[in-house]
């Protein structure tokens, strides 16, 4: 695929991934927000049910995965526009691609320690 055609390709995935991506960042401000101000929780939510929006694994696993799916593309269209070299548009591409995966990578793990697969950190301890 030629570099005018990832541009406009990666120019949809931004906006396609601007909306659900601020909203998912809304949900964990006010979630955040409603588990420690009294004003949130005047509407009838109760603390509970803030902590269990503000924790849960699908709404993490969306923040990350469209954080990812804006965040790179969004980067490199940004250098595209900078920057005038093809090869030091591609060396840039290839470097934000990197970072991408070793921060999924990185997630990933976490995720795996944190649900307690031996050989992943320390876990969950055991009862």
């Amino acid at each position: 695929m030629d570099s005018a055609r990832r541009v406009r390709f990666y120019i949809r995935l931004v906006d396609a991934t601007s909306v659900p991506l601020a909203v998912v960042m809304l949900l964990y401000l006010l979630s955040g927000y409603g588990m420690i101000s009294r004003a949130l929780q005047q509407f009838g939510f109760t603390y509970a049910f803030w902590a269990r929006i503000h924790t849960s694994p699908i709404l993490r696993i969306a923040a990350v995965a469209l954080t990812v799916l804006h965040g790179y593309p969004g980067l490199v269209v940004l250098a595209f526009k900078r920057v005038k070299s093809h090869k030091a548009r591609l060396a840039i591409e290839l470097a934000l691609l990197a970072l991408t995966l070793a921060f999924c990578a990185l997630i990933v793990y976490a995720e795996l320690s944190a649900a307690g697969f031996t050989g992943f950190g320390r876990g969950r301890p055991r009862p």
